[in-house]
Order: structure tokens, then C-alpha cells, then sequence
């Protein structure tokens, strides 16, 4: 069955690229530990969801559709326009790897997280982000 055009923009004008449920969650978290950051900062490349400047770290939190995080399943979804849906979600995967690798040669630690993972696990990625912290911090004092 196929899907009215206009219902179909109406949807997708709701995706936001920013401020989104969790960037929101993620950026709450981390407040409440006592972090602070920067949020989309446009003068690094990729304009990171999450920057805290003090560590040189930046966060991205990927949705799982548009970043290709099970992209088999994804394939199997599709039921209309696959091929510009496939090409795509290829293109956000091939920008985030070259965003990546700016990043890590500008110095900063790039850590990325998909939708679900914030959604099911906030305090994993909470940790896993002090874990990151912690060693930026001892390398500093190495230095």
C-alpha cells in the first residue's frame, strides 16, 4: 500500500537535525553530572551533536534509520523508494567516517552513539563517556 505524497512530507518535515528526543536525553545526563559542553558547534566539521571543549571530545548521537545502524533489516524495510533510501543512507555513512577522521586529526576523541542505545541504556553511554573523560584526563597530566 502505498502512502500518500503529502502524508509522507508531512512526516518527514517532523525529522529534526538538531534538538532531538535524544541529544536532549544525552545532553540532560550529562548536566546533571556536572559536565559542561557546547552543543552543535558549525565550526568543526560535521557540527558535533555534544562538545565538551575541555576534553576535546565530541558526540554524535546517529538515529538509527538515517545512519545505517542494521542496515539488512533496513533493506528489508523499505517499501517504497529503496533505491534513493539505500543510496542515502550510504552517503550519511561514507559522511560520518570522513567526519570522523577530520575530527581525529584536528585531536579531538569522536564518539558516536545510535538512537537505541541512548533510548534503552542512557547510563551505559553516560559511562562509557566519563570512561573517555578519564583517560583524556591522564593523558593530559602525561604530558
Amino acid at each position: 500500500m502505498r502512502r500518500d505524497p503529502s502524508k509522507t512530507s508531512e512526516m518527514m518535515s517532523r525529522i529534526k537535525g538538531k534538538d532531538t528526543k535524544i541529544e536532549l536525553a544525552l545532553r540532560r545526563a550529562l548536566y546533571h553530572r556536572g559536565y559542561r559542553y557546547r552543543k552543535n558547534v558549525k565550526s568543526l566539521p560535521g557540527s558535533p551533536d555534544i562538545v565538551l571543549t575541555r576534553y576535546r571530545i565530541c558526540l554524535f548521537c546517529d538515529g538509527d534509520f538515517f545512519h545505517g545502524y542494521d542496515y539488512v533489516q533496513i533493506d528489508k524495510q523499505l517499501k517504497t523508494n529503496s533505491g534513493f533510501w539505500k543510496a542515502k543512507i550510504e552517503r550519511n555513512r561514507e559522511r560520518d567516517r570522513k567526519v570522523d577522521q577530520k575530527l581525529v586529526e584536528m585531536g579531538y576523541l569522536v564518539l558516536r552513539f545510535w538512537e537505541h542505545e541512548i533510548d534503552t541504556d542512557i547510563e551505559r553511554v553516560v559511562k562509557e563517556i566519563e570512561m573517555a573523560i578519564m583517560k583524556r584526563e591522564r593523558e593530559e597530566k602525561l604530558h
